[in-house]
């Protein structure tokens, strides 16, 4: 069965440890915040999307596939909240 996981993040932090697809994210607030994702743990690895600058609202990431994890390096002002899946 499939499910959908979320982690709130106002800080740069680990969105997932471990094998998981990213569904989407929300952006509660911002203020010329920014957010540039990893398939690792820390800012480093095998960057997935690199500096975006999202507005308010629900944003779409396509079930893109992390197999270490997913890792938000975030900037500026911003809370956001990421959907994952697991099977």
């Amino acid at each position: 069965m499939e499910r959908t996981t979320y982690k709130n993040l106002t800080a740069s932090g680990a969105v997932k440890a471990g094998e998981c697809w990213i569904a989407g994210m929300y952006v509660n607030s911002t203020s010329t915040g920014t957010v540039k994702l990893y398939d690792y743990l820390t800012a480093s690895g095998t960057v997935i999307f690199n500096t975006i600058t999202p507005a308010i609202g629900y944003h779409s990431l396509g079930n893109v596939h992390c197999t270490i994890g997913c890792y938000a390096d975030i900037g500026g002002t911003l809370d956001v909240t990421f959907l994952t899946l697991e099977s």
